[in-house]
């Protein structure tokens, strides 16, 4: 009655006995199964008919297998039956020369097996490091997807049947693998060729974008290899999570440092040794092999006697280099098996699986084939009618009886139970009292039912099924599945683990049938990310994008690098790029995707564009800087005539309507002059110049340069400033493109309101905080409360593109903030902007007064060369000369004027400082050398502030000078201070 064939052939291979389930599967060849019919007929018949053909196991024939037989004491062999299944059939060779056969089922197992592989192959082709195989000939036979983009970006090159040596020597050709520096190419060639012979692990790779790239290679039981390769760049990140899981495993994990000590050890690896982690790390290497010695029996098949200490520190040194696999054995019967692999920085990990469970299992194994009935796994009993008991093998006996008496024959099921449970064998359930148990089982038994389970009182769990047999017996059969009971609880916890695991993972991804998009699996990150939905149609933002995307997906199955907008759960828009692939999940198709977000980044490209377009605003602008500043330049030549002979008109012409005009021409020269002037000192580029100055006149002066603007829209201009502010100390120039910058500000603020806009410019002295303010407030729309804490930001701007740069304010604030000051905004949306300029007044004394002092005609009478190659510049300060009581004389070259000096008597001499053929720095080095008397009386009138040979020279040597367009006073004033340093008294 056993669901396996069961059949029995003598000595001489003639058939003695078969079951029901063995007649099953010879179908019209059963009848053949008479005692006494030859082995060889009976399974000949079966073959020959085409009912039986031969999948494994007499791959030389049937013939030679059955030949074969009269040698061997075991033998397996797999068939295919024309009914569609697959069975296995095991023989073995009995004591007295016979064998026992018994016939399994396996067509569900290989259904599986199938089914496995190609999942398995699904998986691996979409793991995310390289996995290589190589054949014993050292070429490829197969590699999945990341090996493939590794080592061949271009799929050029990489397919089966490839030497392994083309691949890593092409591969470091092309430049995908580097050498490191220091290294050559061929040296980084036979360093791979010797790691992959030698197969090494955990040896490293840099790949061209500068990943680290680990390999490990793997010998296999067909002679062949497993190479694999992983970028380990990211992994410092999960380095945390792997100590977590590595402490969860049920399998013992440590890690060793280059020098044998342990670095690292989990439960599982410390718990054997009759020591907790900490204990055991605290032991050094020499110190652990003592301790441990003593537990064991045998390493690698070895008996250690009382060398213990010794040879299991020898293994584990060999271990340690040649990286085999080895088998202890202790003292207490357990059995285990230690591997180790190198790490990156030449430690090792040690793993440590207790076989013991798979070492019983081998024995048992080994029984079954040697004795047959009695060597079954299964416990068997057979009852007769009556329920008197007949017969049961050894594993009965051990289940049941090593601690009570064996059941005699006749002995009755119910009595056998009774004795079983009273006596301590079979574990009563909680909640039943033994009588009621013992009837439970032999309802049990009568009833025929089948997976009964039976607890053991040693912990042992059995599954018990009953059947009728064809001569009306009862046979029980009792397995053993505490391992099993066992395997399951810790299959349960690796998975309870996995989960763990994947639901920690950092990645988002989703599985989902592809059919509804139903989400079969949303991990916890997912989740935060899209809510607790249930379909992907959820977070698409329409059908038609869905649709877009699986018509990308499923032609191939597989997706990388696919934008997607998807709907966060908070209802925002997510912008992502995604990878899927399509695989097998219960029977259906479901898509595995992960989706990166990108919102972030794709903002960060257009502020960055933005910035770029700042940037370039910038440049625009500062080219047409210095082009104004070079026209203005230019002007200063015919703008100093004009104000000079207009102040030299002032106040004396008696036709008082003329000189009311005169009067107006000086007013609107010396404007010009200022404006010129400010401008060129915004435009000019040197460093930052301190001194004391007013910040009433800074802000004129800004007014004037950038208050065009302002009176073209009509803009009512007030300024109300305190003509008591103490002064400053700044950079001038520096503080006018301040205020400059916000008078252009409040001029776009203020152009659309026409004549209704208003800028108050107002000065005052902060007694308080000691400080001089200048305010610039505007009626203009404000500015909202929700930006103005960015005002001040580099690039930021609430102008439309190509009318602002978004770097005036800031580039303002950080002069003010250089000077020790602070720039302050207050705004009122809807009503009003101001912008307060705070500066600290300086230390030191207060400044002589800058008024030039009059001076009578008798000490300004000097005799004075002027040297300008513009004849008519070098009249006017010939005129302004005489007008101060001076004898100028013209010279329009620079070395006339030398032979002036050289046969002539002056007092005095002011020279342009650009002119041809030589120019004013040339002129007082020729005065320095040859007339050294003169060097001391010389000052410039100059218009070339903005170039650096005027630049370098006034800052090298210190010289007087005025800048044009020329003024009288300041003309007065250079006289006096050259008469006052180097002239004649």
């Amino acid at each position: 009655m056993l669901e396996e064939g069961f059949v029995l052939f003598d000595r001489d291979l003639a058939l003695v006995l078969a079951n029901k389930s063995y007649a099953q599967m010879l179908g019209p060849h059963s009848d053949l199964l008479v005692p006494g019919t030859p082995m060889q007929d009976i399974i000949g018949c079966a073959v020959a008919s085409g009912r039986v053909k031969i999948l494994r196991g007499a791959e030389n024939g049937m013939g030679a297998f059955l030949a074969a037989l009269k040698s061997v004491e075991t033998a397996r062999i797999e068939v295919s039956v024309a009914d569609g299944t697959e069975r296995e059939i095991r023989l073995s060779r009995l004591s007295d020369g016979g064998l026992v056969g018994n016939v399994k089922d396996i067509t569900h197992e290989r259904t599986t097996e199938a089914r496995a592989r190609e999942l398995l192959n699904k998986v691996i082709d979409d793991v995310e490091f390289g996995i290589a195989l190589i054949d014993d000939d050292d070429r490829l036979v197969f590699s999945n997807r990341r090996f493939r983009e590794m080592t061949d970006p271009s799929a050029v090159f990489v397919e089966p049947g490839i030497p392994i040596s083309e691949v890593y020597e092409r591969s470091i050709e092309k430049g995908t693998f580097r050498a490191p520096e220091g290294m050559a190419q061929e040296e980084l060639r036979d360093a791979l060729s010797h790691l992959i012979r030698t197969a090494a692990k955990g040896f490293s790779i840099t790949s061209a974008n500068g990943r680290e790239i680990v390999g490990n290679v793997y010998d296999t039981v067909l002679q062949g290899r497993l190479l694999t390769l992983e970028d380990v760049t990211d992994q410092l990140r999960a380095e945390r999570l792997f100590t977590d899981a590595v402490a969860r495993l049920p399998v013992g994990v440590a890690i060793e440092e280059a020098d044998g000590n342990l670095f690292h050890c989990n439960e599982a690896f410390s718990s054997p040794f009759g020591y907790r982690p900490a204990e055991l790390l605290a032991l050094s290497d020499s110190e652990r092999f003592l301790a441990l010695a003593p537990q064991i029996q045998a390493i690698a098949g070895q008996e250690v006697g009382d060398r213990g200490g010794e040879l299991f520190a020898q293994a584990i040194h060999n271990q340690r280099e040649n990286l085999e696999p080895m088998e202890v054995y202790f003292r207490n019967g357990r059995h285990y098996l230690v591997e180790r692999a190198v790490t990156e920085d030449d430690g090792r990990v040690v793993v440590v699986t207790d076989t013991t469970a798979l070492k019983e299992a081998e024995q048992r194994s080994l029984q079954t084939l040697n004795d047959t009935l009695q060597s079954l796994e299964e416990g068997i009993a057979v009852f007769d009618r009556d329920a008197g008991f007949v017969l049961g093998n050894r594993r009965l006996r051990h289940l049941f009886f090593d601690t009570i008496e064996p059941p005699r024959t006749g002995e009755t099921l119910s009595g056998l139970w009774s004795r079983l449970v009273r006596g301590g064998v079979i574990k009563v359930p909680d909640g039943v009292t033994p009588e009621n148990y013992i009837v439970d089982l032999d309802h049990f038994a009568t009833e025929f039912r089948k997976g009964e389970t039976i607890h053991l009182r040693d912990g042992r769990t059995l599954l018990a099924s009953t059947h009728w047999t064809e001569k009306e017996r009862y046979l029980l059969s009792f397995v053993d599945v505490t391992e099993q009971r066992r395997a399951e609880a810790e299959q349960r916890e690796a998975d309870l683990l996995l989960h763990k695991i994947v639901e920690a993972c950092p990645a988002n991804f989703l599985v989902s049938r592809i059919d509804d998009g139903k989400i079969i699996y949303c991990p916890p990150l997912s989740r935060e990310r899209f809510g607790n939905i249930e379909s992907t149609l959820s977070f698409f933002l329409t059908p038609q994008d869905r649709q877009a995307y699986l018509d990308a997906l499923l032609p191939t199955g597989s997706l990388d690098d696919y934008r997607v907008q998807f709907l966060r759960g908070d209802g925002s828009v997510m912008q992502g790029i995604t990878a899927a692939r399509v695989t097998e999940y219960k029977g259906e198709q479901v898509i595995v995707s992960s989706t990166r977000d990108i919102s972030d980044l794709l903002a960060m490209q257009e502020e960055l564009q933005q910035q770029r377009e700042a940037a370039h605003q910038s440049e625009k602008l500062s080219a047409l800087g210095e082009l104004l500043a070079g026209v203005a330049h230019e002007l200063n030549n015919p703008l100093s005539i004009i104000v000079g002979y207009a102040q030299m008109l002032e106040g004396r012409l008696k036709d008082e309507k003329l000189s009311k005009r005169v009067d107006r021409i000086a007013e609107a020269a010396e404007r010009s002059s200022r404006i010129v002037r400010a401008f060129l000192a915004m435009a000019r580029q040197r460093p930052t110049k301190v001194e004391r100055c007013s910040l009433n006149d800074i802000a004129l002066a800004a007014l004037d340069v950038a208050g065009y603007g302002l009176r073209a829209n009509g803009t009512n201009v007030i300024t109300d400033l305190d003509e008591t502010l103490p002064d400053i100390s700044g950079d001038a120039d520096q503080l006018v493109q301040v205020f400059s910058n916000l008078i252009v500000n409040a001029e776009h603020t203020l152009a659309p309101m026409g004549s209704a806009g208003e800028l108050l410019i107002r000065s005052y002295f902060d007694g308080a905080a000691q400080q001089s303010v200048v305010e610039i407030r505007d009626n203009g729309p404000g500015i909202p409360e929700a930006i103005q804490a960015r005002i001040f930001e580099p690039f930021f701007t609430t102008k439309d593109v190509g009318k602002g740069t978004g770097i005036g304010l800031a580039f303002s604030h950080r002069i003010i903030d250089a000077h020790g000051g602070r720039l302050e905004l207050q705004s009122d949306e809807g009503e009003k902007t101001s912008f307060f300029v705070r500066l600290d007044l300086p230390n030191g004394p207060e400044p002589m007064s800058d008024e030039v002092q009059s001076t009578n005609a008798e000490a300004l009478a000097r005799r004075v060369l002027v040297v300008d190659d513009e004849e008519i510049v070098g009249e006017l300060l010939c005129d302004m000369l005489e007008d101060l009581n001076c004898e100028p004389v013209l010279a329009t070259d620079p070395r006339f004027a030398l032979e002036l000096l050289a046969h002539e008597a002056f007092d005095l001499v002011l020279s342009d400082f650009k002119m041809p053929d030589m120019n004013g720095a040339q002129l007082y080095k020729a005065i320095a050398d040859t007339l050294p008397q003169y060097a001391d009386r010389i000052g410039f009138v100059t218009g070339d502030t903005l170039g650096s040979d005027a630049y370098r020279f006034f800052s090298q040597y210190q010289k007087p000078h005025i800048e044009k367009p020329i003024l009288r006073d300041e003309l007065a004033e250079l006289v006096e201070h050259l008469s006052d340093h180097g002239g004649r008294k």
